[in-house]
């Protein structure tokens, strides 16, 4: 068995889970403008397992699990979970998005909120997709990729370290 999970590791089909700082060393606040949780969020890629740590002072906040209609609205009368300690771990166990808010009044509308979407890390290309992508991704057909230069990592037939250990596993 541990001869399979080696082999599944070397492979990438195996990954481990990832903790995330909600907000980095700002946390979860109010001081950090409109947009900054959407963009927090939009720079990194989560997976099921994945583990949100929203960092916060318990006295003035407090994090709300709610439905996307209600994280629209930064409507918190409704909320799936309520966390209200100051250090709230959240693991990521599904796909789809998870919508946060501070069920504080006004805090949610000053930008204390958060929509993070989990992807399936083995098959992502059945996992949601964001609901808004920055980028458009164009096709590229085979002249276009020709006149790329050479990436040896993109060799399917190429033989690194980490393939001849597992041939050798094998």
């Amino acid at each position: 068995m541990a001869l399979l999970i080696v082999a599944l590791s070397l492979t990438g089909l195996v990954r481990t889970s990832s903790l995330y700082e909600v907000g980095d060393s700002n946390g979860w606040t109010t001081t950090m403008g409109l947009d900054y949780y959407k963009t927090w969020s939009s720079s990194k890629k989560f997976y099921v397992g994945d583990i949100l740590l929203f960092q916060y002072n318990e006295t003035l906040h407090n994090v709300m699990e709610v439905s996307s209609q209600d994280f629209e609205l930064c409507n918190p009368k409704s909320p799936l979970t309520i966390y209200q300690s100051q250090n709230e771990l959240v693991d990521l166990n599904r796909t789809g998005h998870y919508y946060f808010i501070c069920g504080v009044p006004g805090h949610c509308e000053s930008g204390q909120k958060l929509d993070v979407l989990v992807v399936d890390p083995i098959n992502e290309s059945n996992s949601p997709k964001p609901s808004e992508d920055p980028l458009e991704v164009l096709p590229v057909d085979d002249a276009t990729i020709a006149t790329l230069p050479y990436n040896a990592a993109s060799d399917p037939c190429g033989w690194n370290g980490l393939s001849m250990l597992f041939l050798f596993l094998l």
